[in-house]
C-alpha cells in the first residue's frame, strides 16, 4: 500500500500560524511515501517539515510562494498512475476544467481522504 499526502493553500504564516494540531498529530515520519502540494506553502520552513515526513515532495507554484523556482505544472507518474499538479490560479487564468481521472484495476479498490 502507498500513501500519499495531498495538500495546498497552507498560507503559513500569512493566514495561519501552523497545520492543525489534531491533522500533524497524524503525519508520522516515514509512513507516507509521497507528498504532493498544490502551491501556497509560502516559506521554506514549510517544505522542509514536509520534509521530514517524506524526502519524495512535489511542489508546484501558488501566487503566495516565497521561492519562485517551483513550476507552475508538474506531471510524475507514481506507479500505474500517471498525475498532474497545479495550482487553482494556474487553472483560472487559462480558463481550463481539471479533469481527475481515477483509474483502477479489477481487483483492487483504492480509497480517497479528503480533509
Amino acid at each position: 500500500m502507498v500513501l500519499v499526502l495531498a495538500l495546498g493553500d497552507l498560507h503559513i504564516p500569512h493566514r495561519a500560524a501552523d497545520l492543525p494540531p489534531k491533522f500533524k498529530s497524524m503525519l508520522v515520519p516515514g509512513m507516507i511515501q509521497h507528498v504532493f502540494c498544490t502551491g501556497n506553502l509560502c516559506i521554506k520552513e514549510v517544505q522542509d517539515y514536509l520534509k521530514t515526513l517524506c524526502p519524495d515532495l512535489h511542489i508546484t507554484r501558488g501566487e503566495y510562494n516565497e521561492d519562485t523556482r517551483y513550476p507552475e505544472t508538474k506531471t510524475l507518474t507514481i506507479g500505474q498512475f500517471k498525475l498532474g499538479l497545479c495550482h487553482a490560479m494556474a487553472i483560472r487564468q487559462r480558463s481550463c476544467s481539471l479533469f481527475l481521472k481515477l483509474l483502477k484495476d479489477a481487483r483492487r479498490i483504492y480509497s480517497f481522504m479528503h480533509l
